[in-house]
């Protein structure tokens, strides 16, 4: 079984939920979901991306960027989309799926 990934105290328990509360987006609240999770139950990747919804991959994503950008990487509001890591905007990678068919 692997180890539960520290977090950063960017942020308290308190203000991650203030956070959580005022959070627009399914995939924002699941990014601050995964740090509240990390921050104050510890556990195992597997079982906080279990909880989440999320794969493993995605919340070792999360925490990493958290860890290293602070609370600003949760917020932002753009999706990464092919190879090249370009940004789009969430409603046109929606779009684009449709697009290549």
């Amino acid at each position: 079984m692997r180890e539960a990934l520290s977090v950063d105290d960017h942020l308290s328990p308190d203000e991650i939920i203030t956070r959580l509360q005022m959070t627009g987006g399914s995939f924002r609240v699941q990014k601050w979901l995964v740090i509240y999770n990390a921050l104050v139950d510890p556990r195992p990747v597997s079982e906080i991306a279990k909880h989440t919804g999320l794969s493993e991959g995605t919340v070792y994503r999360i925490i990493a960027e958290y860890n290293s950008s602070g609370p600003e990487s949760l917020e932002e509001r753009t999706m990464r989309a092919g190879p090249v890591g370009r940004t789009v905007g969430p409603l046109r990678s929606m779009f684009m799926v449709h697009e290549k068919r």
